[in-house]
């Protein structure tokens, strides 16, 4: 869905009245802006530069970075589709599988930031000079999304713990 959307189109998709796994969407989208500009500093950096000693070590970075920005709008488009897991959550159907789920879900998307993160001390030690602010724009961004995702996994976990809580009190 996202793919073929607009920029305008994506911001009036997530501010509609559809909770539907918004912040889940947020993050993802964001990850993979980060993952993007990371890609934009490292290809630069390879296609205008002259000194060639860290050629091969971009070009790993930027491999890692295209790769983690499809896996990352992937999870915006899967995300996007929640809105029967919300149902399911309030309605009691299925509740700890759906919130399992997201919270698997929202695991994955901060394994992917991590990943974003690993790259970015390559990205600001030999990227081009001129680029710095974006690589250091790149690992702020993961930063972010790396914690939004650990937000979304604390917030189902917790709400399983509850839930659990609520049905056996003696335990």
């Amino acid at each position: 869905m996202y793919k073929n959307m607009t920029f305008e189109e994506i911001l009036n998709k997530i501010s509609s009245t559809d909770p539907a796994s918004a912040g889940e969407t947020v993050t993802a989208l964001v990850g993979a802006l980060a993952s993007a500009l990371g890609y934009m500093v490292a290809n630069y950096t390879i296609s205008n530069e002259n000194d060639k000693d860290y050629e091969n070590t971009l070009e790993v970075a930027l491999e890692n970075l295209i790769d983690i920005k499809e896996k990352l709008m992937e999870y915006a488009e899967e995300s996007s589709k929640y809105s029967e897991r919300i149902q399911n959550v309030r309605e009691g159907k299925d509740k700890d599988k759906s919130l399992t789920g997201a919270a698997i879900f929202s695991f994955n998307m901060a394994k992917s930031s991590y990943n974003i993160l690993k790259n970015c001390f390559t990205l600001y030690k030999y990227g081009n000079p001129v680029l710095k602010p974006e690589a250091k724009i790149t690992c702020y961004l993961a930063w972010a999304t790396l914690n939004s995702a650990i937000i979304s996994v604390e917030a189902n976990l917790e709400k399983i713990k509850e839930d659990r809580s609520k049905t056996k009190p003696f335990k």
